[in-house]
């Protein structure tokens, strides 16, 4: 196999693997609810699976017959994208209950199965294909440059023009052209007349896959699915059932036609507390059927604001018979909205579901509280729900309404806990009442279920003490960058599924401790560098979502930069840095660690002070090229310091760069930003990479080139 052809296959390999991980990565946030910690999960393993094949790579020099087993494992890739899609679907239907909360343990299951045979194939081929060109910083080049020229295509074009399903085809078709290009240089004249005709084959069979139809089928048993639109949030799925019109966004069920008692209690209990309510706005939630409600207060102005403006487009026709009644429809992020809106008001109802993501929780925060308060006129209102009962409250739920109360109490000086089918959090500077059958009777609003005919205020009271019992007054503050209410929302769906994340934790980090004991002080760097490299990748899509709440759209952007940035340090490393591999190598690793206090020290509080959106996007894509320009540059200056270019070094340094980012992607996004904060989990990672830096130091004389 000539040279070009084994250049030809690094590029390939790196066009199908980047494309394959974005929408895999875009499916697992469909498939588990809009969690951006699936994010983690799913880059930490498909890291871990790759640096395992990469390892394995190491026997392949073993070989007889190089070119027709690498050609052959080149077909069972490209079977595998259009697969693994399905594969994911059916794992979410079959193994988990209907309307279940996956846990840590069934997303790293479900990843695992799903990611492991393509990622084994595709570390193996990098290191094979790595060892037979002999120059591994070039080949890692190569690599990422076929990757970056993926990305550009899928988010500049696939995303916004093809169905995920046929875009996955058109890159498997690419993939598979080269693949039969490679078989034409392998001076065999049986070889290429074999891999055509089968390559052909899988085209045509993949072609007749319904992979969506499919999914579908799985995913709502028993619905019709009316409607189905990906946007820049996310999948929105419409389906109808005996009548019933429900309305999913990133699999999680947003609101169902026809339900009075929610849509009262949403409204009453809240407007009831005002004297004249006026003004309201109403973020999310205006389609299940509350503007009615609200408008029975004789209202001027309600303001719907709706994140997602595929929602509003779906139901235009039934929305705008309210404009004439002084309903004002909002497309966009309602924190930009609040922010920006001359209006105040006497009510602000948020009638979202619980922040079980990002996107969610940077509407449950003290800071978007405090924003929403300056909005408020003399007196107004503001009211949260969250699906605790009174009857009784577990540890975990016991959690989720202390955070609450506690980030609302920063802003508030009377705070209403109201028991319902959801715990109702109602603020305000004014004085509130429980004795809200009285006030309706009072007012004479007609309720169907709000009334004095189903609800006592006697008992209202008695369920409202026991909640506010369970108040636990150290529970913490929900910020922006210490997303409290998110992880303890994560906690409390798993508390009802028995599903806990322990098991499936130890034996990934028993898995790592056997890596660690294994690395030398030069891979020991590459670790320490990918694991703040795939650390900061979810961070910085985690800090997106954030700040401008569409990071669903934006993640495959985030990884076409990052390789860019592998590429450039890849290449800079091999031609600039020829004779002073060390010291370079050590400055990369300090430059590193500084980097992890100075990102969050300027992000933070360019987020917390209201920087324009576009700003925000560019500073984490400086961010993005810079990181993992660095690592690529650390990579290609490990081969100096170590044994060369041969095939086991080769395998060794690429498997420990992937094993630190599966690390990286896993430990800092999942555990430690939720509880600690971003500031904390830069800290961290600029010790881990000091110390990686005091050890290369304190080895130095090992190395062959200095």
């Amino acid at each position: 196999m000539n040279r070009n052809a084994i250049r030809a296959g690094l590029f390939a390999l790196g066009f199908i693997s980047i494309s394959t991980q974005i929408y895999l990565l875009r499916e697992s946030y469909i498939v588990f609810y809009g969690n951006e910690l699936i994010l983690g999960i799913a880059l930490s393993l498909w890291m871990l699976l790759t640096g395992t094949g990469a390892w394995l790579g190491r026997f392949f020099e073993r070989m007889n017959d190089k070119a027709g087993f690498l050609l052959f494992l080149m077909l069972l890739l490209s079977v595998m994208p259009v697969m693994m899609t399905l594969k994911l679907n059916l794992y979410r239907a079959v193994a988990l209950p209907t309307g279940a909360l996956a846990g840590i343990n069934d997303v790293m299951y479900c990843s695992f199965l799903v990611e492991l045979p393509f990622c084994l194939l595709n570390g193996f081929l990098f290191s094979a294909l790595s060892s037979m060109l002999g120059k591994a910083g070039r080949a890692f080049s190569i690599e990422a440059l076929g990757s970056v020229v993926s990305g550009a295509l899928v988010n500049f074009i696939f995303l916004w023009f093809f169905s995920s399903g046929f875009s996955q085809l058109l890159i498997t078709g690419m993939f598979l052209t080269v693949v039969v290009y490679i078989s034409f240089h392998t001076g065999s004249r049986v070889i290429p007349w074999i891999i055509l005709p089968i390559s052909l084959l899988i085209m045509a069979l993949l072609s007749m896959i319904d992979t969506r139809g499919i999914s579908n089928k799985a995913l709502y048993p028993g619905q019709d699915v009316v409607e189905q639109k990906e946007t820049p949030y996310g999948q929105l799925v419409v389906t109808a059932n005996s009548g019933q019109i429900n309305v999913y966004e990133n699999g999680l069920l947003m609101f169902s036609s026809g339900d009075l008692i929610k849509n009262e209690e949403n409204v009453h209990y809240a407007m009831i507390q005002h004297p004249l309510p006026k003004t309201v706005l109403l973020v999310s939630g205006g389609l299940s059927g509350a503007i009615d409600e609200i408008l029975k207060y004789h209202i001027s102005r309600i303001d719907y604001v709706e994140l997602n403006p595929a929602l509003l487009q779906m139901s235009v026709r039934s929305l705008r018979s309210f404009e004439k009644r002084g309903v004002f429809l909002h497309s966009g992020d309602a924190r930009v909205f609040v922010r920006n809106s001359p209006v105040k008001y006497d009510v602000i109802l948020v009638l979202l579901p619980p922040p079980s993501s990002l996107q969610l929780n940077r509407l449950y925060t003290t800071e978007f509280i405090n924003e929403m308060k300056d909005r408020l006129s003399p007196d107004g209102i503001v009211s949260y729900s969250l699906p605790t009962t009174s009857d009784y409250i577990s540890k975990a739920g016991e959690g989720l309404n202390s955070i609450l109360y506690q980030t609302i109490k920063e802003s508030f000086r009377h705070i209403l806990i109201m028991p319902g089918n959801n715990s109702f959090f109602i603020a305000s500077d004014a004085i509130l009442s429980l004795d809200i059958p009285r006030m309706i009777e009072r007012k004479g609003i007609n309720t169907s279920y709000v009334n004095k005919d189903y609800l006592n205020t006697a008992q209202i009271i008695e369920r409202s003490e026991y909640l506010r019992a369970n108040i636990v007054a150290d529970a913490g503050i929900n910020r922006d960058f210490r997303p409290l209410m998110f992880f303890a929302e994560m906690k409390y769906r798993m508390s009802f599924f028995n599903r806990h994340y322990v098991i499936a934790t130890l034996v990934f980090l028993l898995m790592m401790t056997f890596v660690v004991m294994n690395l030398n002080p030069v891979n020991t760097g590459l670790f320490t560098s990918g694991f703040t490299a795939g650390a900061m990748q979810v961070l910085l899509l985690l800090s997106l979502q954030v700040s401008c709440g569409y990071v669903f759209r934006l993640t495959g952007f985030i990884i076409m930069l990052f390789m860019i940035g592998l590429a450039l340090g890849s290449a800079a490393g091999t031609r600039w840095f020829t004779g002073r591999t060390f010291r370079v190598y050590l400055s990369i690793m300090l430059m590193i660690a500084a980097l992890c206090i100075l990102i969050p020290a300027v992000l933070i509080p360019a987020v917390q002070t209201g920087i324009p959106e576009r700003i925000i996007q560019m500073v984490v894509a400086a961010i993005t090229i810079l990181v993992s320009s660095l690592t690529g540059m650390q990579y290609s200056l490990a081969f100096r310091l170590s044994e060369g270019s041969s095939g086991r070094s080769i395998a060794k340094n690429y498997s420990a760069d992937l094993f630190g980012s599966a690390l990286g992607a896993f430990i800092i996004p999942l555990f430690i930003f939720p509880l600690y904060g971003m500031m904390s989990a830069g800290c961290i990672l600029a010790l881990l990479n000091s110390a990686a830096a005091a050890l290369l130091v304190f080895n130095r004389k090992k190395f062959i080139t200095l």
